[in-house]
């Protein structure tokens, strides 16, 4: 069997449907066998259900698991722990693949000597629209050949390589028996996580220019506030630190110095998605990152990395770092009120 596609599950109703159908029409068309791992996690809709109509209308290629819900991480993993296939494919329920995904996985892994990771670009996609979130990332050419060098340095420079449903990869790649447990709790940084311990095992590397997923907008968490935000990618950073002998990468301060602050600079602009109670309340928020012993650390860096981070990403790091909270708070307000304005409300 050539891919598992994993697909967690978890009251998608409203798009599940158009996900499977994205999937299910390719598969039929190519001669490698395949499998779509369904993991519903405890949704509360009619999600289940149709995991279990697309089972019966397709009972070799479709497989169903109803759990109780455990995040989207540990649903992840059972995913894994079910697959057969050579390849891993990621498919989250409220996505759409493009109509040419296996055709062109298919004729890069049989050209390229099937590579243990094969990376592509994304579309952002409002259920109408789309456009290219990246392109041109590791490469200008069509098809590439990549050093892991390389692509552990992109991985920290920027976003992306984060997503792990921008990439396939074999099986073998996912240390199938590590304890994810200690990580349940982890909201935002999940993709991270588990494409670092694919890095532990991927030695060969293929870029595929060309966008073959939908990344729905809107969705899901791209518009709420999380308080465990930056905590959850401090266990990120912890990871890749435990890692800075094997990568060894000449620059590896520099880039992780990246990878914090601009995840800094996110942590601070989502807090304007709250309605905080007082200034008080935000300001503590901010006083707590503040503290941080890994933000204390790079946050010195924050100059020399000043042309690899948003504009206004810099400008809040540079107030952190001087401990100006209520400018901060200012601007994020302004930044609100602005919108507002713009939006006629």
């Amino acid at each position: 069997m050539l891919f598992s596609i994993v697909v967690p599950v978890y009251n998608v109703e409203k798009y599940l449907e158009e996900c499977l159908n994205s999937i299910i029409k390719q598969i039929l068309q190519i001669s490698e066998s395949c499998e779509i791992i369904l993991v519903n996690d405890g949704s509360t809709d009619s999600s289940g259900e149709i995991c279990n109509r697309y089972n019966a209308m397709y009972p070799n290629i479709v497989k169903v698991f109803h759990n109780s819900n455990h995040g989207l991480l540990m649903t992840r993993r059972f995913g894994y722990k079910k697959a057969k296939g050579e390849y891993i494919v990621n498919c989250d329920s409220d996505d759409v693949l493009e109509s040419d995904f296996f055709k062109s996985l298919v004729e890069t892994i049989k050209e390229y000597s099937r590579p243990d990771m094969i990376m592509f670009n994304q579309y952002l996609y409002d259920g109408q629209d789309k456009k290219v979130a990246f392109d041109n990332i590791l490469s200008k050419k069509n098809v590439s050949v990549v050093s892991k060098e390389d692509v552990l340095r992109q991985f920290l420079m920027g976003n992306s390589l984060v997503s792990i449903c921008g990439a396939v990869y074999k099986r073998t790649c996912i240390d199938i028996d590590k304890n994810y447990l200690m990580y349940a709790h982890v909201s935002n940084g999940e993709d991270s996580l588990q494409k670092i311990e694919l890095f532990d095992y991927a030695e060969t590397f293929v870029y595929l220019n060309k966008a073959l997923y939908n990344y729905r907008m809107g969705s899901g968490m791209t518009t709420k506030f999380d308080a465990n935000y930056y905590g959850s990618f401090k266990v990120v950073f912890k990871e890749i630190i435990k890692r800075k002998e094997k990568w060894n990468l000449p620059d590896f301060e520099y880039l992780l110095s990246i990878k914090v602050l601009s995840t800094v600079g996110r942590a601070i602009t989502q807090t304007r998605l709250k309605r905080w109670k007082n200034y008080n309340d935000h300001k503590k928020y901010l006083q707590k990152i503040r503290r941080d012993d890994i933000l204390n650390e790079y946050i010195v860096n924050v100059n020399v990395i000043k042309k690899q981070i948003q504009k206004s990403h810099f400008v809040f790091l540079i107030l952190l770092e001087k401990h100006l909270y209520c400018i901060i708070i200012v601007l994020l307000n302004l930044k609100n009120l602005s919108e507002k304005i713009g939006m006629g409300k």
